[in-house]
């Protein structure tokens, strides 16, 4: 069963051989050993009697197959302590072997399995075979040395010849395999340098190691093949020299085609000429050959009204002015276009607006414009209880002759307290309503009512009042306050009525 197993494993051995030898090989390795044998702990299962071991040296050639595999040659001199023989015999032994080596790719320390199979001649006269299985590490000293440790388990084909096989040693890189990398790219023997971008220059020492680049650029590309590496470059798709960071400059205006927004005609404003010379490039100036302004998109300024204001920045084109472009008719600070009483001088607060008695409410929504009235609505003053007293007495005070419309000479004292309360209310008007009792005719009654309210209005007027505060009216015996049946009564309905009301 041993040979059998020893077999299988040979022919896999040789079909691993066979396809690691079709892929290009790494540079080779040689490593000198202190070896140490032991062919009495597995005869006798007692792995404590250190004095058993035998010393020698060893030669390895190491030859890389593939990322991963390697192909050793060892060989060895040595001597070796036979069990079993007689008196245990010691004696010289030569050993050559052929193995290979599976390894992972680490950074410091690279672990690796490694068989093959084995020859041993013992004292210059017989040779035995073995098939050797083990383990070994790679300590990384730097670019081209390291220290290898390694034990196997050599399965003797001949005899009973088992046997431990421990090594101590130092390997160093001799070239480059054959192929055409350069040793400089490969760390340890075995172990190719990590290459993501697979440009050929490992990550360690590649400044783009994510993008396939070039050696002399310490592996960064340079796409657009100008001599500058793309990170340096500003149009790193489109050739160009040094002078312009790598940029083209097509139409030679010292304006590199990436920047220039007329990249085929040479120009000195963004790369684009302007041939009137009003600052507005000739793409954009809609009279190229007429200097104008940015504003009027490269045109002359117009300036229609003729205010000295152009029209691109006058509010009132149509229309002559001082304030941006528009008139000032009253002269408040406040455009016409903009004020709400453009013919009266008013203040920015009240959008232009007077308010001439300064009760917070402009005059054209103030019933009375010269009487401060801050709490009521429609800015006008109340009326005084005590003028409002006025009034009401003024209604008997006044007295006409009987039957007629003439005044006593006593209702003159009435009519001017009524005089004095008009004049502190400038903004009201007044209006009197002449009254008569029910005796007589309708018609008569209401006649006469309309002369007495207008012979008080007479008064008025001549004493200064302005007609049009004051309105008249008669409604003869239409509204009594008293009972017509009795003289007092009668007395009652006889009255001229004074109201204040505003305009």
């Amino acid at each position: 069963m041993k040979k059998e197993l020893i077999y299988t494993f040979l022919i896999a051995l040789f079909c691993m051989v066979s396809i690691s030898a079709q892929i290009p090989v790494r540079p080779n390795a040689l490593i000198g050993k202190r070896i140490f044998t032991d062919y009495y702990s597995p005869s006798t299962s007692d792995f404590t009697d250190f004095d058993k071991y035998r010393g020698g040296f060893e030669i390895d050639y190491l030859r890389n197959l593939s990322p991963q595999i390697n192909a050793v040659i060892p060989l060895k001199i040595g001597v070796v302590n036979l069990p079993g023989e007689e008196n245990n015999r010691t004696t010289v032994g030569l050993g050559f072997s052929a193995q290979l080596q599976h390894y992972r790719e680490e950074n410091i320390l690279i672990p690796y399995l490694t068989a093959g199979i084995s020859g041993e001649l013992e004292a210059f006269e017989n040779t035995y075979f073995h098939v050797p299985v083990g383990a070994g590490l790679n300590i990384r000293l730097g670019k081209y040395a390291y220290v290898n440790i390694q034990s196997e388990f050599r399965v003797s084909l001949d005899g009973e010849r088992d046997n431990f096989h421990h090594g101590l040693g130092l390997g160093f890189m001799i070239g480059n395999g054959g192929d055409d990398e350069v040793l400089d790219e490969i760390i340890l023997p075995g172990l190719a340098k990590p290459d993501t971008d697979k440009d050929g220059i490992p990550d360690g020492d590649d400044l783009c190691p994510e993008v396939a680049g070039l050696e002399f650029f310490n592996g960064c590309p340079d796409t657009d093949g100008d001599g500058i590496e793309d990170k340096m470059d500003q149009c790193p798709n489109d050739g160009g020299p040094k002078e312009t960071q790598g940029c083209p400059d097509t139409d030679g205006d010292s304006v590199t085609d990436n920047i220039d927004k007329c990249p085929t005609i040479a120009g000195t404003i963004q790369g684009c000429p302007d041939t009137d010379g009003d600052g507005v490039i000739d793409i954009e100036d809609k009279c190229p050959d007429a200097a104008g302004s940015r504003e009027a998109s490269g045109c002359p300024e117009l300036d229609t009204d003729k205010d000295g204001v152009a029209d691109h920045l006058d509010q009132c084109p149509n229309a002559a002015g001082t304030l941006m472009g528009c008139p000032d008719t009253d002269g408040d600070g406040m455009a016409d276009n903009n004020d709400k009483c453009p013919n009266s001088k008013g203040e920015g607060r009240f959008n232009g607006c007077p308010d001439s008695d300064g009760d917070g409410i402009i005059d054209i929504e103030d019933k009375c414009p010269n009487s401060p009235g801050p709490n009521m609505p429609n800015g006008c003053p109340e009326i005084a209880k005590e003028h409002a007293a006025i009034l009401d007495y003024a209604l008997q005070a006044v007295q006409f002759e009987t039957g007629s419309d003439l005044l006593k000479r006593e209702s003159n004292v009435v009519l001017d307290q009524v005089i004095s309360v008009l004049q502190k209310y400038p903004d009201h008007q007044i209006g009197i309503t002449g009254h008569t009792d029910n005796v007589g005719l309708y018609t008569n009654n209401e006649e006469l009512s309309i002369r007495r309210a207008r012979s008080c209005y007479i008064y008025l007027v001549a004493k200064g009042i302005r007609p049009e505060r004051i309105l008249v009216g008669g409604m003869g015996a239409m509204v009594p306050i008293g009972d017509n049946k009795t003289e007092e009564g009668r007395s009652l309905n006889r009255r001229v009525e004074f109201k204040l009301f505003p305009k």
